[in-house]
């Protein structure tokens, strides 16, 4: 995997985790707390990982937000405080100066879901997963489908398809997928979704649910993008 730049605002043993797991992948991290304590519970992977940069300062300061190095190949900005509300302004600034910067959200109440999709930042919502799974449990005699237990081998891959991606255009049975892989779900810009075919084309703002195998998911990301 190309090494990317990753920026994480606040959060604490999530950030820990997610930081944790982005570095040990080779990537780049800055994480950007007001909290001194946060940046103590991260400082503890400095010793391990160079590629963590430690950064205390106030994110919703406008001036220091227009001035954020975006020149690397930046993966994505992870917003991920227990505050919907300073997630919120933290996402509105951000997305002020960086109009294509893909910038993701935790959201901790569902109902404040729709203020961020309203500036294109998408949103992860613990709650409603955990809703979704209850009523599975409860309306499925077997709820294996709701989980990967090949967590270590398989990899659940959601890919957005674009105008010159490769793939674009093409119908499945032209496009060379590495062994055991599978497109299992394809999604159309208006929400329909439908298990695809062989003779099934894909198209500009598609988007790809594929089942592969984790030692083969950049080689599925470069015969689609």
């Amino acid at each position: 995997m190309a090494r990317k730049l990753f920026y994480i605002f606040e959060g604490k043993n999530l950030a820990f985790s997610l930081a944790k797991k982005l570095l040990l992948l080779g990537n780049e991290i800055y994480y950007v707390s007001n909290d001194e304590k946060n940046i103590k519970v991260l400082d503890g992977l400095k010793a391990y990982h160079n590629s963590l940069e430690l950064i205390h300062n106030d994110p919703t300061d406008t001036n220091w937000i227009k001035n954020l190095d975006m020149s690397k190949k930046v993966g994505a900005v992870i917003v991920i405080s227990e505050d919907d509300a300073l997630n919120f302004v933290i996402t509105w600034l951000l997305r002020q100066f960086y109009e294509d910067v893909r910038i993701m959200a935790l959201v901790n109440f569902p109902e404040n879901e729709f203020m961020f999709k309203s500036i294109n930042v998408s949103t992860l919502t613990p709650i409603s997963w955990m809703e979704k799974l209850i009523e599975a449990s409860l309306n499925y005699e077997d709820i294996t489908d709701f989980f990967n237990p090949y967590v270590d081998k398989l990899s659940i891959l959601e890919l957005a398809i674009n105008k010159g991606d490769k793939s674009c255009g093409k119908k499945l049975k032209e496009i060379k997928l590495p062994k055991n892989t599978i497109i299992g779900v394809q999604i159309k810009s208006d929400g329909t979704l439908f298990v695809p075919q062989g003779n099934s084309e894909i198209q500009d703002e598609d988007k790809l649910i594929i089942f592969a195998l984790k030692k083969e998911v950049q080689a599925v990301k470069d015969a689609l993008k």
